[in-house]
Protein backbone atom coordinates (compact mmCIF):
# COMPACT_ATOMS: atom_id res chain seq x y z
CA UNK A 1 0.00 0.00 0.00
CA UNK A 2 1.47 3.31 -1.04
CA UNK A 3 1.32 5.99 1.62
CA UNK A 4 2.29 9.09 -0.31
CA UNK A 5 0.59 11.97 1.43
CA UNK A 6 2.44 14.79 -0.29
CA UNK A 7 0.88 17.62 -2.23
CA UNK A 8 0.24 15.53 -5.37
CA UNK A 9 -2.35 13.32 -3.61
CA UNK A 10 -6.01 14.36 -3.83
CA UNK A 11 -7.24 16.40 -0.87
CA UNK A 12 -10.41 14.57 0.04
CA UNK A 13 -10.29 11.94 2.78
CA UNK A 14 -12.32 9.96 5.30
CA UNK A 15 -12.37 10.22 9.08
CA UNK A 16 -13.32 6.59 9.63
CA UNK A 17 -14.02 5.48 13.21
CA UNK A 18 -12.74 2.09 14.28
CA UNK A 19 -16.29 1.37 15.51
CA UNK A 20 -17.31 0.96 11.85
CA UNK A 21 -15.53 -2.39 11.91
CA UNK A 22 -18.08 -3.72 14.43
CA UNK A 23 -20.93 -3.23 11.93
CA UNK A 24 -18.96 -4.73 9.07
CA UNK A 25 -18.70 -1.48 7.16
CA UNK A 26 -15.75 -1.07 4.83
CA UNK A 27 -14.15 2.03 3.29
CA UNK A 28 -14.09 0.10 0.01
CA UNK A 29 -17.59 1.57 -0.45
CA UNK A 30 -15.88 4.89 -1.11
CA UNK A 31 -13.28 3.62 -3.60
CA UNK A 32 -15.06 2.95 -6.88
CA UNK A 33 -13.30 4.18 -10.05
CA UNK A 34 -13.53 7.95 -10.24
CA UNK A 35 -13.88 8.42 -6.47
CA UNK A 36 -12.57 11.75 -5.19
CA UNK A 37 -11.47 10.14 -1.91
CA UNK A 38 -7.80 9.21 -1.68
CA UNK A 39 -6.85 8.86 1.98
CA UNK A 40 -8.15 7.88 5.42
CA UNK A 41 -7.46 8.24 9.10
CA UNK A 42 -9.23 6.52 12.00
CA UNK A 43 -8.08 8.30 15.18
CA UNK A 44 -5.59 5.46 15.82
CA UNK A 45 -2.09 4.41 14.73
CA UNK A 46 -3.34 1.14 13.18
CA UNK A 47 -4.70 0.87 9.62
CA UNK A 48 -8.34 0.03 9.02
CA UNK A 49 -8.93 -3.28 7.20
CA UNK A 50 -9.88 -2.80 3.58
CA UNK A 51 -7.94 0.40 3.05
CA UNK A 52 -5.54 -0.92 0.42
CA UNK A 53 -6.88 1.55 -2.13
CA UNK A 54 -6.65 4.49 0.28
CA UNK A 55 -3.58 6.11 1.77
CA UNK A 56 -3.62 5.60 5.53
CA UNK A 57 -2.50 8.35 7.91
CA UNK A 58 -2.02 7.23 11.54
CA UNK A 59 -2.89 9.32 14.58
CA UNK A 60 -1.33 9.41 18.02
CA UNK A 61 -4.57 10.32 19.84
CA UNK A 62 -2.94 11.29 23.16
CA UNK A 63 0.24 10.48 25.08
CA UNK A 64 -0.68 6.87 25.93
CA UNK A 65 1.58 4.31 24.20
CA UNK A 66 3.36 7.05 22.26
CA UNK A 67 6.59 5.10 22.78
CA UNK A 68 5.21 2.56 20.29
CA UNK A 69 5.14 5.08 17.42
CA UNK A 70 8.56 4.13 16.01
CA UNK A 71 7.50 0.49 15.62
CA UNK A 72 4.18 1.52 14.04
CA UNK A 73 5.99 3.75 11.56
CA UNK A 74 8.48 1.03 10.76
CA UNK A 75 5.67 -1.47 10.16
CA UNK A 76 3.21 0.69 8.22
CA UNK A 77 5.62 3.23 6.68
CA UNK A 78 3.27 6.22 6.59
CA UNK A 79 4.63 9.48 5.27
CA UNK A 80 2.44 11.66 7.49
CA UNK A 81 1.28 11.50 11.09
CA UNK A 82 -1.57 13.21 12.96
CA UNK A 83 -1.12 14.05 16.63
CA UNK A 84 -3.33 14.56 19.71
CA UNK A 85 -7.07 14.92 19.12
CA UNK A 86 -8.52 18.22 20.46
CA UNK A 87 -6.10 18.29 23.41
CA UNK A 88 -7.57 21.54 24.71
CA UNK A 89 -10.93 19.87 25.48
CA UNK A 90 -11.60 17.87 28.65
CA UNK A 91 -13.87 15.54 26.67
CA UNK A 92 -11.17 14.64 24.13
CA UNK A 93 -7.44 13.93 24.57
CA UNK A 94 -7.32 16.54 27.37
CA UNK A 95 -3.57 17.22 27.41
CA UNK A 96 -1.92 20.14 29.17
CA UNK A 97 0.46 21.94 26.84
CA UNK A 98 3.44 20.78 28.90
CA UNK A 99 2.48 17.10 28.51
CA UNK A 100 1.86 17.52 24.78
CA UNK A 101 5.21 19.25 24.27
CA UNK A 102 7.05 16.55 26.21
CA UNK A 103 5.30 13.74 24.29
CA UNK A 104 6.02 15.42 20.97
CA UNK A 105 9.71 15.98 21.72
CA UNK A 106 10.22 12.44 23.01
CA UNK A 107 8.29 10.46 20.42
CA UNK A 108 7.28 12.50 17.35
CA UNK A 109 10.19 14.89 16.86
CA UNK A 110 12.71 12.06 16.35
CA UNK A 111 10.56 10.56 13.58
CA UNK A 112 10.22 13.94 11.91
CA UNK A 113 13.89 14.78 12.35
CA UNK A 114 14.87 11.49 10.71
CA UNK A 115 12.68 12.32 7.71
CA UNK A 116 10.38 9.36 8.30
CA UNK A 117 7.11 11.32 8.52
CA UNK A 118 5.61 14.73 7.99
CA UNK A 119 4.15 15.56 11.38
CA UNK A 120 0.89 17.45 11.70
CA UNK A 121 0.08 19.68 14.62
CA UNK A 122 -2.33 18.55 17.32
CA UNK A 123 -5.83 18.78 15.83
CA UNK A 124 -7.58 21.64 17.59
CA UNK A 125 -11.29 22.31 17.80
CA UNK A 126 -12.84 25.60 16.74
CA UNK A 127 -13.56 26.47 20.38
CA UNK A 128 -11.84 29.77 21.31
CA UNK A 129 -9.24 28.06 23.48
CA UNK A 130 -8.07 25.88 20.57
CA UNK A 131 -5.86 28.47 18.89
CA UNK A 132 -4.52 29.68 22.24
CA UNK A 133 -3.54 26.13 23.19
CA UNK A 134 -1.88 25.47 19.84
CA UNK A 135 0.11 28.73 19.92
CA UNK A 136 1.49 27.76 23.33
CA UNK A 137 2.31 24.28 22.08
CA UNK A 138 4.11 25.60 19.00
CA UNK A 139 6.14 27.99 21.11
CA UNK A 140 7.10 25.10 23.40
CA UNK A 141 8.35 22.75 20.70
CA UNK A 142 10.01 25.51 18.67
CA UNK A 143 11.97 26.59 21.72
CA UNK A 144 13.48 23.09 21.63
CA UNK A 145 14.28 23.15 17.93
CA UNK A 146 11.24 21.25 16.67
CA UNK A 147 8.24 22.24 14.56
CA UNK A 148 5.19 20.89 12.74
CA UNK A 149 4.87 20.34 9.00
CA UNK A 150 1.21 21.30 8.73
CA UNK A 151 -1.60 22.58 10.91
CA UNK A 152 -4.59 20.31 11.70
CA UNK A 153 -7.90 22.09 12.33
CA UNK A 154 -11.49 21.07 13.18
CA UNK A 155 -14.66 23.10 12.71
CA UNK A 156 -18.36 22.62 13.44
CA UNK A 157 -20.98 25.33 13.08
CA UNK A 158 -23.93 26.57 11.08
CA UNK A 159 -22.98 28.45 7.95
CA UNK A 160 -20.39 28.36 5.19
CA UNK A 161 -19.35 31.93 5.88
CA UNK A 162 -18.52 31.07 9.48
CA UNK A 163 -16.44 28.12 8.31
CA UNK A 164 -14.50 30.19 5.80
CA UNK A 165 -13.91 32.96 8.35
CA UNK A 166 -12.58 30.44 10.87
CA UNK A 167 -10.10 28.68 8.60
CA UNK A 168 -8.72 31.92 7.16
CA UNK A 169 -8.47 33.61 10.55
CA UNK A 170 -6.82 30.61 12.18
CA UNK A 171 -4.42 30.14 9.28
CA UNK A 172 -3.15 33.69 9.65
CA UNK A 173 -3.10 33.58 13.46
CA UNK A 174 -0.86 30.52 13.38
CA UNK A 175 1.35 31.91 10.65
CA UNK A 176 0.58 31.37 6.94
CA UNK A 177 3.84 29.57 6.23
CA UNK A 178 2.55 26.01 6.47
CA UNK A 179 -0.25 24.06 4.78
CA UNK A 180 -3.46 23.12 6.57
CA UNK A 181 -5.31 19.84 6.97
CA UNK A 182 -8.95 20.23 8.03
CA UNK A 183 -9.41 16.81 9.57
CA UNK A 184 -12.97 17.26 10.85
CA UNK A 185 -15.68 19.66 9.70
CA UNK A 186 -19.44 19.67 9.22
CA UNK A 187 -22.43 21.98 9.59
CA UNK A 188 -24.43 21.35 12.76
CA UNK A 189 -26.72 22.95 15.32
CA UNK A 190 -25.86 20.22 17.88
CA UNK A 191 -29.54 19.21 18.10
CA UNK A 192 -30.01 15.56 17.16
CA UNK A 193 -33.78 15.81 17.60
CA UNK A 194 -34.10 18.79 15.24
CA UNK A 195 -30.97 18.81 13.07
CA UNK A 196 -30.07 21.02 10.16
CA UNK A 197 -31.97 20.01 7.03
CA UNK A 198 -30.75 17.50 4.47
CA UNK A 199 -30.64 20.26 1.86
CA UNK A 200 -28.54 22.50 4.11
CA UNK A 201 -25.97 19.78 4.84
CA UNK A 202 -25.68 18.61 1.24
CA UNK A 203 -25.32 22.16 -0.07
CA UNK A 204 -22.69 22.89 2.56
CA UNK A 205 -20.75 19.77 1.57
CA UNK A 206 -20.82 20.52 -2.14
CA UNK A 207 -19.84 24.17 -1.80
CA UNK A 208 -17.22 23.74 0.91
CA UNK A 209 -15.45 20.89 -0.89
CA UNK A 210 -15.30 22.91 -4.10
CA UNK A 211 -13.94 25.87 -2.15
CA UNK A 212 -11.29 23.84 -0.31
CA UNK A 213 -10.21 22.17 -3.54
CA UNK A 214 -9.35 25.64 -4.82
CA UNK A 215 -7.38 26.83 -1.77
CA UNK A 216 -3.68 26.26 -2.35
CA UNK A 217 -2.83 26.23 1.36
CA UNK A 218 -5.41 23.55 2.23
CA UNK A 219 -3.61 20.28 1.59
CA UNK A 220 -6.16 17.74 2.90
CA UNK A 221 -9.68 17.70 4.36
CA UNK A 222 -12.25 15.29 5.83
CA UNK A 223 -15.97 15.99 6.08
CA UNK A 224 -17.63 14.41 9.14
CA UNK A 225 -18.76 11.76 8.95
CA UNK A 226 -18.16 8.44 7.27
CA UNK A 227 -20.35 6.43 9.66
CA UNK A 228 -23.93 5.30 10.30
CA UNK A 229 -24.49 7.45 13.38
CA UNK A 230 -23.19 11.02 13.53
CA UNK A 231 -24.80 11.68 16.90
CA UNK A 232 -25.46 15.27 17.86
CA UNK A 233 -23.88 16.52 14.63
CA UNK A 234 -27.18 15.48 13.03
CA UNK A 235 -28.45 12.55 11.00
CA UNK A 236 -28.04 14.23 7.60
CA UNK A 237 -24.26 14.41 8.11
CA UNK A 238 -23.91 10.64 8.01
CA UNK A 239 -22.49 9.09 4.85
CA UNK A 240 -23.67 5.53 5.62
CA UNK A 241 -27.27 4.47 6.19
CA UNK A 242 -28.51 1.84 8.65
CA UNK A 243 -27.51 -0.95 6.22
CA UNK A 244 -24.05 0.49 5.61
CA UNK A 245 -24.91 1.76 2.13
CA UNK A 246 -23.93 5.22 0.94
CA UNK A 247 -26.40 7.98 1.71
CA UNK A 248 -26.99 10.78 -0.77
CA UNK A 249 -24.38 12.77 1.13
CA UNK A 250 -21.94 9.88 0.90
CA UNK A 251 -22.37 9.75 -2.87
CA UNK A 252 -21.93 13.52 -3.14
CA UNK A 253 -18.74 13.40 -1.12
CA UNK A 254 -17.35 10.41 -3.02
CA UNK A 255 -18.24 11.45 -6.55
CA UNK A 256 -18.78 15.19 -6.95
Amino acid sequence: MSNNTGPTLGKRGLCWPVENNKTGDSPVTFTKPGSKITWLYNWSPHPTPGTQQLHFVPMQWNHVNADQLPSHCQRYRPSALLAFNEPELDSQSNMPVSLAVDTWLRHIHPLRQAGLVRAGSPGISSAPQGVTWLKEFLAGIRAQGSDVDFYALHWYGLELGHFYDYIWSTYYQLGPDKPVWITEFAPTNWDAANPLSKEHVERFCRESCKYLDGLEWVERYCFFGAMRDTGTVGKWARMLDDQGKLTDLGRIYRDE
